[in-house]
């Protein structure tokens, strides 16, 4: 492992609690911190080419209605469809769940975990963390005060992307750009990765100012409502909004820091971090003692919406990226011409593996770039001469993209098939299509907790 991954790795241990002054400090710091939402500092309202900006989130183009109305029946006011499953959340403890999550096997035991918590300091820079990211395969990890020590947000690669977005190309943010430039420089984009990711953290940070402080004894539906935040409404999910969702929390331990006349001030240490997909992963285990809606059709739970973001295979890539950040999305769907059938998917998880020396990458058209991130026959080098394949070169994507994975539900899967999709799969969208194989709806872990928690 590179000598700068190891240095970016602490390993966090989780002491047994004390039954006295420990006690007492979790009980006063758990009555001014449960659900708590800390509001910004000025430092952190400086705006700036790289300012923090909100996660990306409901994965579908905007507006659109909630689902099922917010998990009530269609047809029939004031009815829950989803008590046996909230009430499931409610009732279970993150560190049971924690120690149940860690149980589970087969394709619920979902992706390997590094064995020791991934953090970052603000004094590192982008392209260290980079890398570290790219070496253990993962999206993002917390960030603490290099001075402090304190929790100051979570590094995504999706943050990255939107810096060099809002620093470097601004100009992918206004519509009608594609239009006049159907091409990006890989040579460019090169030299702008050197130069980005020589920038601190310290002005790349996502979340750093909202956030759920929770603690072994917090309950998994504060999680999910006050962590991911999935009860925002979708139609404040963009960038540059105050409130978004949340794809991963931290779980804190709480420990007796420093005293004074009123007791002892919490510190708060992070333990795990918990993804949206971790609690889906959680419920699917539980599924046949579930509530019966979760065998209801997608279609009667308001997932087939008929305006899910597509974007054409021969799209630039940072181009398309561009777009889900100004639309708050975190995938959109890949089609061989506009309103076609869907050919493949563009998220941020396919933005993992990203280093600063493959920033190139991001030039290439998203159905190249899809295959070069996926293995699939395409390698840097070929990228670089242009010794592509025929069928990219004159565009026929349907035939250069048959071997991706595509996960995909029709109007009429039940509900608990494309949950089980989701995990099984580990994926955070499965398409509703119709007959002729175009997008017409989306699933995602957003709705399925959004749903299950009202």
């Amino acid at each position: 492992m590179q000598d700068v991954a190891t240095a970016a790795i602490t390993s966090i241990s989780n002491p047994r609690r004390a039954v006295t002054e420990r006690d007492q400090t979790n009980q006063r710091a758990r009555a001014r911190n449960r659900s708590s939402i800390r509001p910004a500092t000025p430092e952190r309202r400086h705006a700036s080419a790289c300012a923090p900006q909100p996660a990306f989130t409901a994965s579908r183009a905007l507006p659109r209605a909630a689902p099922a109305a917010a998990g009530r029946m269609p047809g029939r006011p004031g009815e829950r469809v989803f008590f046996n499953a909230k009430n499931l959340l409610e009732r279970k403890r993150l560190g049971e769940f924690l120690d149940e999550l860690s149980k589970l096997q087969g394709p619920l035991a979902g992706p390997a975990k590094p064995p020791e918590l991934i953090k970052f300091s603000t004094a590192q820079t982008v392209g260290e963390a980079m890398k570290v990211l790219a070496a253990y395969n993962i999206l993002s990890a917390p960030v603490s005060d290099a001075a402090t020590g304190e929790y100051v947000g979570m590094l995504d690669v999706a943050d990255v992307l939107g810096g060099v977005v809002r620093g470097v190309y601004p100009e992918l943010l206004e519509k009608g750009f594609l239009e006049q430039h159907k091409r990006l420089s890989i040579s460019e984009l090169q030299s702008v990765g050197v130069d980005f990711n020589a920038r601190k953290l310290s002005n790349l940070l996502h979340g750093g100012d909202l956030w759920f402080k929770g603690d072994t004894e917090s309950n998994l539906l504060e999680v999910v409502e006050t962590g991911f935040r999935v009860r925002v409404p979708p139609k404040v999910h963009t960038p540059h909004h105050h409130l978004k969702v949340h794809h991963r929390v931290a779980v804190f331990d709480i420990l007796p820091g420093e005293q004074t006349p009123d007791g002892p001030v919490p510190e708060w240490h992070i333990t795990d971090i918990i993804s949206q997909t971790d609690v889906l992963r959680f419920l699917t285990s539980h599924i046949d003692r579930l509530d019966p809606a979760f065998n209801f059709p997608v279609s009667k739970l308001g997932l087939v919406t008929n305006d899910v973001q597509t974007v054409t295979a021969s799209t630039p890539t940072l181009a398309a990226f561009a777009l889900m950040h100004r639309k708050g999305l975190s995938g959109v769907g890949v089609t061989e011409a506009a309103g076609g059938p869907l050919l493949g998917n563009l998220s941020m998880s396919d933005l993992r593996g990203l280093t600063p020396e493959r920033f190139g990458a991001l030039a290439l058209p998203v159905g190249s770039f899809l295959l070069l991130q996926k293995g699939c026959g395409l390698r840097w080098e070929d990228c670089l001469t242009e010794s592509l394949p025929a069928a990219i070169k004159e565009g026929r994507w349907h035939e250069a993209l048959a071997a991706l994975p595509l996960v995909t539900c029709t109007p009429e899967t039940p509900f608990k098939e494309a949950l089980g999709q989701l995990v099984d799969h580990h994926k955070h969208r499965v398409y509703v299509v119709d007959g002729e194989g175009r997008t017409i709806g989306v699933v995602t872990p957003t709705d399925v907790l959004r749903m299950v928690s009202a």
